[in-house]
C-alpha cells in the first residue's frame, strides 16, 4: 500500500512539474520573412492660412517605424497637387528629405523627422501664383518612401489598417485645406455718414443730420465668417425712422476678407453691403436695404487691427 502511494505521487509530482515548465517558443527564422516600414504621423500639417500664405508650410513629423527599431529611410520623395472641387492638377515633385533626417532623440524610441516644405515652394513647382487659390481649395501632398534596402512605399501598397489605424497612422497622403479664420466679433463705435431713406414713405433722413454714431454688437454664430449684427442700419432706424434697430437674420458675412450683408431685418427687407476701404483701426463700407434706406459707415476699433485682407 506504502508502494502505491509513493508511485502515486510521484506521478502526481511529475505532472505539476511538467505544467509549470514555461512554453517554449518554437525556433521561427524572423530574419528570412520580408519586412516592411511605415512613417507614423506623429503631427500633422496644419492648415493653409489664406490669410498668411506666405508663412504657411507643409510640416510633418514622422516617426520611422521598421524592424529593430532601426533608422530604416534612404529618402522621403514628397509629390504635391492642387484640388478645387473635384478638379484636381497634374502631381509634381515637391523634393526630397534625406533619411537623415530621422534620428533618434529622448521623446521616443524610434527615429523622428520632420518633412517640411513651405507652401510658396508648392505653388511654384504646381506653376501657380497666390492669385490662384481661393478659400476652400486644397493642397494633397503625397509620401513616396525609399528604404535603405530599396523597397518603396506609399499610399497604394499599404493597408487600411497601416494608412488609418489608430496606432500605425500612417497614410502616406495628406490632404490640407486652404482655410479662411474670421474673428470680427466684438463691440465697435460706428458713425453712419450720407443718410438716406424714402421721405414719400414717411422716413426723415435730414432729422439724422450729418451723421449718427453708437455701439454696434457683433456676434459670431455657429457659421464661420457669419456674424449677428445688433443694428443692421447703423443708426438709420433710429434717427430716421424713430424705431427701433433693425435686427431679424441680417447677418455681416466675411468670405475669405471679402465683407458683405445678408439676410431681412423684422420687416422683412433685404440687406447688402459695398466695401469702401479700411486701416488698422476702422473699417468704411456702404450698406443699403431693398426699401430705400442707405448710409456710409465707419465701425471703428478700440483694440486689435481689421485683417489686412479685407475687401
Amino acid at each position: 500500500m506504502k508502494k502505491i502511494k509513493l508511485i502515486y505521487s510521484l506521478m502526481i509530482a511529475m505532472f505539476v512539474a511538467s505544467s509549470c515548465t514555461d512554453f517554449v517558443e518554437p525556433a521561427i527564422p524572423y530574419n528570412g520573412f520580408e519586412t516592411g516600414t511605415y512613417l507614423k504621423t506623429i503631427t500633422a500639417p496644419a492648415p493653409i492660412n489664406f490669410f498668411d500664405m506666405d508663412n504657411a508650410k507643409f510640416s510633418a513629423l514622422l516617426e520611422c517605424h521598421a524592424i529593430d527599431k532601426i533608422n530604416n529611410v534612404k529618402s522621403v520623395d514628397v509629390f504635391v497637387k492642387h484640388r478645387r472641387g473635384a478638379t484636381l492638377s497634374s502631381e509634381v515633385l515637391l523634393g526630397t528629405v534625406d533619411g537623415g533626417a530621422f534620428t533618434t532623440t529622448g521623446d521616443s524610441k524610434w527615429p523622428r523627422g520632420t518633412v517640411s516644405f513651405p507652401f510658396t515652394a508648392a505653388l511654384s513647382k504646381l506653376g501657380f501664383s497666390k492669385t490662384n487659390i481661393k478659400g476652400g481649395d486644397f493642397l494633397e501632398y503625397r509620401l513616396v518612401l525609399t528604404t535603405n534596402d530599396g523597397k518603396t512605399f506609399t499610399n497604394s501598397n499599404l493597408t487600411a489598417d497601416v494608412s488609418g489605424g489608430e496606432y500605425y497612422a500612417s497614410p502616406f497622403f495628406y490632404r490640407v485645406a486652404v482655410v479662411c479664420p474670421s474673428d470680427l466679433a466684438g463691440t465697435y463705435d460706428y458713425t453712419t455718414t450720407n443718410i438716406e431713406g424714402s421721405v414719400a414713405d414717411g422716413a426723415n433722413p435730414a432729422a439724422c443730420g450729418a451723421s449718427v454714431s453708437g455701439k454696434l454688437v457683433m456676434t459670431a454664430t455657429s457659421v464661420t465668417g457669419e456674424y449677428i449684427i445688433s443694428d443692421g442700419t447703423f443708426g438709420q432706424y433710429g434717427c430716421a425712422w424713430g424705431d427701433n434697430p433693425a435686427t431679424g437674420t441680417i447677418r455681416f458675412t466675411d468670405s475669405c476678407g471679402k465683407i458683405g450683408m445678408k439676410g431681412a431685418d423684422q420687416y422683412g427687407l433685404a440687406y447688402s453691403l459695398s466695401y469702401i476701404s479700411h486701416t488698422a483701426t476702422e473699417l468704411t463700407f456702404k450698406w443699403q436695404n431693398n426699401y430705400g434706406d442707405a448710409g456710409v459707415t465707419t465701425l471703428k476699433r478700440s483694440s486689435g487691427s481689421w485683417p489686412a485682407g479685407l475687401n
